[in-house]
């Protein structure tokens, strides 16, 4: 797998977490109807599993866990980026040891 492919890879996934993220918060909406003390405390809980940011959520977890993917993103951008410019600086510098390392032909005043 190339860096190109990685880098796809890793921003489909963000997109993915992202979608869990709205799932989340969907889900923290949910609201166990009734009176009595159960659906209240079921209706608390789903909002803490959900989107309470003191509880170790799954929106803290997801939101985590996206950052960590746009961090190595960000990450292999770089080191793509700074290969492709060694590279370029390898090939400059090729060309230029090409050029002096020609050979001269030396007569009355011929060089070549």
């Amino acid at each position: 797998m190339n860096a190109p492919q990685i880098l796809a890879n890793l921003r489909e996934a963000s997109l993915k977490v992202t979608e869990i993220l709205t799932s989340a918060s969907q889900l923290s909406r949910i609201s166990f109807r009734g009176s009595d003390g159960v659906s209240s405390h079921a209706t608390d809980e789903m909002r803490k599993m959900t989107v309470d940011t003191n509880t170790g959520s799954l929106f803290q977890a997801a939101t985590a866990y996206r950052e960590a993917i746009e961090q190595q993103i960000e990450a292999l951008e770089k080191a793509l980026l700074n290969y492709h410019s060694a590279e370029e600086l390898n090939a400059i510098s090729a060309d230029a040891i090409e050029i002096a390392d020609r050979p001269t032909v030396a007569g009355p005043n011929l060089a070549i």
